[in-house]
């Protein structure tokens, strides 16, 4: 195992992403000298977490940290890393969808990309032992420098170029945005007619673990898989009289598992 060099970073961010990283990292003993936020209160509650020190502007940043860390909104990385004064470490950003080539002509000489493919919020610290990262860099040597530093928390440290990882971060809005709001739904409906949310979840943990064990279609069940037009009709009036919006994915979501059942996956 290589050993890590960095030993100190900075993070650019006080979001969910930055604060899992930042308390997680303080925890493995690197030591986390300042968090950067636009909003000072925002700054201190992390840098408060970690030891660190707070700031609100760039041309505080301190020039002597081996790692700078951009924890930001896709939208804000251009703008903080283009602001960036000369700095003697390493900048990486942990976005999924944002490509490495937004370091081009910047001037930063050591650069990558440090992506942690998992749901982060700030209300629960995630153990980051089995969390995928995704990494990429502009040389050989600023690629082991991350991968080496990712096995601090991780041992599942994967090279994953932009396009690809592009792709990634797609797949996680499916498998994660997208089913967590279709639980949120259940949710409601169980909210509304008096049904303990709490029966759905061996159904949910039963459906997730068959999924893994091969090309989940395989494992579809429901009235779509079955054609079964009856009771799919039924749901869509119960639904209708419900939530529209509702009634309205029900049906777009059956026919979506019909055509996959029919067609197989083809590109448009």
């Amino acid at each position: 195992m290589v050993e890590n060099k960095i030993k100190s970073v900075v993070i650019l961010g006080s979001g969910n992403v930055a604060t899992n990283l930042g308390v997680a990292l303080h925890r493995k003993g690197i030591s986390v000298l300042q968090v950067y936020s636009r909003k000072q209160s925002n700054a201190v509650v992390l840098a408060e977490r970690v030891n660190a020190q707070a700031i609100s502007n760039l041309v505080d940043l301190r020039e002597d940290a081996e790692l700078y860390i951009t924890a930001l909104s896709d939208s804000a990385i251009p703008d903080v890393l283009s602001s960036l004064k000369p700095l003697g470490g390493m900048v990486i950003h942990t976005s999924g969808s944002t490509s490495i080539d937004v370091f081009n002509g910047l001037g930063i000489a050591n650069y990558g990309v440090f992506y942690p493919f998992q749901t982060f919020s700030r209300a629960k610290q995630v153990d980051f032992s089995a969390v995928p990262i995704c990494i990429e860099a502009n040389s050989p040597e600023n690629l082991s420098c991350i991968r080496s530093f990712g096995k601090v928390l991780s041992d599942n440290i994967i090279e994953m170029d932009s396009e690809k990882r592009k792709w990634l971060h797609l797949t996680g809005v499916f498998a994660c945005n997208f089913s967590n709001h279709l639980l949120a739904l259940v949710f409601k409906i169980c909210e509304e007619k008096g049904i303990p949310f709490e029966i759905v979840k061996p159904l949910v943990l039963e459906t997730v673990n068959k999924a893994f064990i091969g090309n989940p279609a395989n494992f579809q069940t429901g009235p779509a898989v079955r054609n079964d037009v009856v009771t799919i009709q039924k749901h869509v009036k119960m639904l209708s009289e419900f939530n529209m919006d509702m009634a309205d994915i029900y049906k777009m979501l059956s026919l979506s598992i019909q055509n996959l059942r029919v067609n197989g996956f083809h590109k448009e």
